[in-house]
């Protein structure tokens, strides 16, 4: 039990370095320097490393070690497309579970996004966003999609893409509404046009050379 929680706590670290910017694209990491700074095996580092290449955010490069990813729109892209299809079954399958309280969270939550949105306090606002979404995939009590979303959420659900506010509070409140009144094919749909919508955004500002990921931490 207690190696595992040494490789959660490590990974958890190493990935924020990297989604921070500590620790930038083409940096190399050393298995012994992470091991003796963290206070934790090597084993330890190199599962965890393992487990940020399976995520993207590091690569293995043969006889010369482990180095940072560059985290450029294309692969940020690619997890958006996996959220896409994920969190619309979330959102169809949460038509099922969701109760009344469960919906009034889900809506103190989106206000308080468009809330925070207007303060113009982006950190908070972004975490918060990430966490009514993961909320709505707990909602689906389904345990394969939960783990799913662990994995891509790392990328996918990190990085935030620049909309309207007022579209992204509008877009919450419909997605929120359908799981409300059990409309399973409006919830997925609404759910899945959300997350495309994001992903649209940062495809036409990196083909506009404009794009810079905004993390959430």
């Amino acid at each position: 039990m207690k190696a595992r929680v040494a490789r959660h706590h490590v990974r958890e670290e190493i990935q924020r370095r990297i989604l921070s910017g500590e620790s930038k694209p083409g940096e190399r990491l050393s298995q012994q320097s992470l091991a003796k700074e963290l206070g934790v095996a090597q084993g330890a580092v190199r599962e965890s490393l393992l487990e940020l290449q399976w995520l993207g955010l590091v690569e293995s490069v043969d006889h010369l070690g482990v180095f940072v990813s560059n985290l450029d729109a294309s692969l940020i892209c690619e997890a958006y497309r996996v959220r896409e299809v994920l969190e619309g079954l979330a959102a169809r399958l949460a038509c099922n579970h969701a109760g009344r309280a469960d919906i009034a969270e889900l809506r103190v939550m989106a206000n308080n996004i468009f809330k925070l949105a207007h303060e113009n306090k982006e950190e908070e606002m972004g975490s918060l966003d990430r966490n009514l979404h993961f909320h709505i995939i707990e909602l689906s009590r389904n345990g394969i999609l939960l783990r799913l979303a662990e994995t891509y959420r790392v990328v996918g659900m990190t990085v935030r893409a620049s909309r309207e506010p007022q579209i992204i509070h509008e877009e919450h409140l419909k997605i929120i509404e359908a799981i409300e009144h059990n409309s399973a094919d409006e919830a997925e749909r609404i759910a899945r046009q959300h997350v495309a919508g994001a992903r649209q955004r940062i495809e036409d500002q990196a083909k506009q050379g404009k794009f810079v990921p905004k993390w959430v931490g």
